[in-house]
């Protein structure tokens, strides 16, 4: 079985596929406008976790995975996704390590996804 960090390295930053059937169903320009709030949420959002972090607030920390987990599964960020979910459960089982860890994993996939999106974005411009 794979544990969490090699599993996290074979998802995808974005998914896109799911990007594709969110282009077709609503329109590569209102995607673009979506992926642009995303963005801005993420870094407001990955700021507050980290400020948590620094803080050791872990019922923080597992609060802002929690809406993060749901707000990356959106948009396809899969990696963000899974790697919050795993933050969240390492908070409530008070597993100091294994949330440094952790943090330290989601915070490069968070900073990639959106270099990633960014990208994306500018492309569209």
């Amino acid at each position: 079985m794979l544990d969490w960090y090699s599993l996290q390295g074979q998802l995808p930053l974005l998914d896109d596929d799911h990007l594709s059937r969110m282009e077709q169903d609503l329109s590569a320009p209102v995607v673009a406008r979506l992926l642009g709030l995303f963005l801005e949420d993420g870094r407001t959002q990955g700021e507050a976790l980290r400020q948590a972090f620094i803080a050791q607030d872990v019922q923080q920390i597992a609060r802002w995975c929690h809406s993060l987990t749901s707000a990356c599964g959106s948009y396809g960020a899969l990696r963000c996704q899974y790697l919050s979910e795993k933050l969240e459960q390492s908070c409530q089982q008070g597993d100091a390590d294994l949330v440094a860890e952790q943090y330290a994993a989601w915070q490069a996939a968070l900073d990639a996804t959106l270099q990633n999106v960014d990208a994306r974005l500018n492309e569209t411009r």
